[in-house]
């Protein structure tokens, strides 16, 4: 059993367009014993599951801006925001752009209405 202290808890929203059902969230566990950038976070949930769809960001300096995410209900840059052991975490698209799937967002499209994304 992994000590709890050593796991980063996260609720990532599951959305595939060709699903009916609409979106809904996924429980997993990253074991880690040092702090992760939510890109990491990303990046570690992919390897074990090769559906999770993301986007990984490029400049890891929070300068470009691909790596827009929400985490807990606020909008952030995921290559500079960091998660420690230990900790929960809730993961969505950006709340600002058009969902494709999962974490990927069309930074093109913004989103037309405020409604929550979960309800999509």
């Amino acid at each position: 059993m992994i000590e709890s202290k050593s796991v980063i808890y996260i609720q990532a929203l599951r959305f595939d367009p060709d699903q009916q059902g609409g979106s809904r969230f996924q429980s997993y566990e990253v074991a880690t014993m040092e702090a992760l950038s939510v890109m990491a976070l990303l990046v570690k949930i992919h390897e074990t599951d090769a559906s999770f769809a993301c986007r990984t960001s490029t400049c890891f300096k929070g300068q470009c801006g691909s790596c827009l995410i929400r985490v807990n209900g606020q909008d952030v840059l995921g290559c500079v925001t960091l998660v420690r052991p230990g900790e929960a975490v809730v993961l969505e698209p950006h709340s600002k752009f058009r969902v494709i799937r999962d974490m990927v967002v069309d930074f093109s499209q913004p989103r037309e209405d405020d409604n929550d994304i979960a309800k999509m």
